[in-house]
């Protein structure tokens, strides 16, 4: 028992030598930083009592930099610093209370922060690691009541799937949607993924309209192309690199590639990324895919 002790002693806390801990508290830490906003929110719904203090139970804060307030909506920032409510919600939906140290996060893992919701994490070939799509920037930093990472997007409650994302924005997806469920798999991106969509607009299905006409009284071939629109994890942009095959719901491959000018997947052009839904991602495209022979 004393030889345990003395090595407890000497190791410090389970995350003391694997983020050299320093003596300052989360919330001294986040003022060090400059992190104004986000220490001015937490002053403004008394969250910073939890984590300025140095012997309460430890905690994991994903925290935005400025840089991740700066690029909300105006009208969502504005929202939020209205709403002591809704800001709170957003918060406490950034933390965990237990240690989560970055070198140990493996793709798909997933967490529960204090608004009861699930954090779901991704690790990429190319080494990136996201939370629900934002991007752990630098290392861990470990303090004496917990741990912080920084990110660079806000996390944001979502409670829209991917299938009431296209259904709700008709002037973009009239099409997908009405194909989706003549080919049915609507209900599956509605109930289950996670899923990555790559979503062509409406302008994409009109230049192809002969074929579209055709898919639609071929209902097996229909499905058969829209499922090569889908591939069954989640892709955040930060994650896909040049030349990187993802295997789709019909069985073959979709290509990336990532230059100059932007991302591509096949021939389609990705024109927006990373629309978060409840259950997984989708990026907008500008060109139908089609499978190989």
């Amino acid at each position: 028992m004393m030889l345990f002790l003395s090595l407890l002693l000497l190791v410090g806390s389970p995350w003391t030598t694997l983020g050299q801990q320093d003596t300052r508290t989360i919330m001294q830490f986040l003022n060090d930083q400059g992190l104004a906003t986000l220490s001015g929110f937490l002053v403004g719904t008394g969250l910073n009592q939890i984590l300025d203090d140095p012997n309460a139970p430890a905690t994991t804060l994903f925290a935005p930099t400025e840089d991740a307030w700066t690029k909300l909506p105006s009208n969502v920032l504005i929202g939020l610093a209205t709403n002591s409510t809704a800001l709170k919600e957003v918060l406490l939906g950034h933390l965990i209370d237990q240690v989560v140290l970055a070198q140990y996060v493996r793709d798909k893992d997933s967490k529960v922060n204090y608004n009861g919701d699930t954090l779901n994490f991704k690790v990429y070939p190319n080494r990136v690691k996201t939370v629900e799509g934002a991007t752990l920037v630098g290392t861990d930093h470990s303090l004496v009541n917990g741990v912080v990472h920084m990110i660079d997007d806000v996390l944001l409650p979502v409670d829209t799937n991917i299938g009431e994302y296209v259904a709700q924005h008709e002037t973009d997806f009239k099409d997908l949607f009405g194909l989706l469920v003549l080919g049915r798999l609507f209900g599956p991106l509605e109930t289950t993924g996670p899923y990555t969509l790559f979503a062509p607009v409406d302008t994409a299905f009109e230049a192809i309209r002969d074929t579209v006409t055709a898919l639609i009284n071929n209902r097996t071939a229909l499905a058969d192309v829209l499922k090569y629109h889908v591939v069954p994890d989640t892709y955040w942009s930060v994650g896909l690199t040049n030349g990187m095959k993802l295997p789709t719901l019909n069985g073959d491959e979709l290509t990336i590639s990532v230059g100059l000018g932007g991302v591509q997947v096949d021939n389609a052009n990705v024109i927006q990324a990373d629309i978060h839904t409840s259950n997984g991602v989708i990026h907008v495209i500008d060109t139908v895919v089609t499978p190989g022979p």
